[in-house]
């Protein structure tokens, strides 16, 4: 008896120690989850208090804009689609929604904004640059080299972009991109051009695209007309330069030169 009294006694002990180890674990607990209940609440207080007058704070108004990447926009083009007033601070910019209206100009490829605090936005432009001009009845606009309508082609600053002249008539406004078949072959021909030996030494002025498929191309050396075929231009392109050697050295009066006959090189006399 003496025995089983103790063991009960001993037992009675460790159940109450064991007792107050879990009451006190779980008042740690209550404490730690309050006070993080507690911190939570004041900064939720705080962010509803002070964000709007952080908002607003005259320290984070835009006092800066550095704009880079411009060659045919201007500084003011780039402020009227920014939209920003004197009091307008760097935390309420919505770049996602001032990019989207840049990036809708004809002339912005790319756009990329980032604030740099406490008072400057950088606003970075890639531009889409003139590739070739399209003439389609009374219209003459620039395109870039993805076939976006850029503007009005004005001689006086677009002398160097050489011209499509397409056969039927065509609606181009700005911002639209050219997806018709003969201007995606004239991309085409430029291309070709641009890889020939003859892109160092003539400069093409214009092309006509013509219902059949053949190519009438101006070069800014010669007053007369190349005829090309629809086949294995890089080939005729080729044969070019025997054309105008011949030509120089026999001072001829040429109306045209006619290569789009794969084994016959025809020069039209201009008489």
């Amino acid at each position: 008896m003496p025995l089983a009294t103790t063991s009960n006694t001993l037992y009675s002990a460790q159940r109450r120690r064991l007792r107050g180890k879990r009451l006190m674990a779980r008042s740690w607990l209550f404490a730690k989850y309050t006070l993080v209940l507690a911190l939570g609440g004041a900064l939720l207080w705080s962010v509803y208090t002070y964000y709007p007058i952080m908002l607003e704070a005259e320290y984070f108004r835009v006092q800066k804009v550095e704009v880079t990447g411009l060659t045919t926009l201007t500084r003011d083009d780039i402020f009227y689609l920014l939209g920003i007033t004197p009091e307008t601070t760097l935390w309420q910019l919505d770049l996602a929604r001032i990019g989207a209206r840049l990036g809708h100009h004809p002339y912005i490829k790319t756009v990329m904004l980032r604030r740099m605090f406490p008072d400057t936005l950088r606003v970075t432009v890639q531009e889409r640059t003139p590739y070739l001009a399209i003439s389609a009845e009374n219209q003459r606009m620039l395109v870039d080299h993805e076939g976006v309508v850029l503007r009005v082609y004005r001689p006086e600053q677009d002398s160097q972009v050489p011209h499509i002249l397409l056969p039927s008539p065509r609606v181009l406004e700005p911002g639209m991109r050219v997806r018709q078949q003969e201007v995606q072959r004239a991309f085409e021909l430029l291309q070709t051009y641009h890889a020939s030996p003859l892109a160092e030494t003539l400069r093409v002025t214009s092309i006509a695209m013509q219902p059949s498929g053949l190519t009438v191309w101006h070069f800014e050396q010669h007053p007369f007309e190349i005829r090309l075929g629809d086949e294995s231009v890089a080939g005729q392109l080729e044969r070019l330069p025997y054309a105008l050697r011949y030509i120089a050295q026999h001072r001829l009066a040429v109306r045209a030169v006619d290569l789009s006959y794969r084994k016959r090189l025809i020069i039209i006399p201009a008489s």
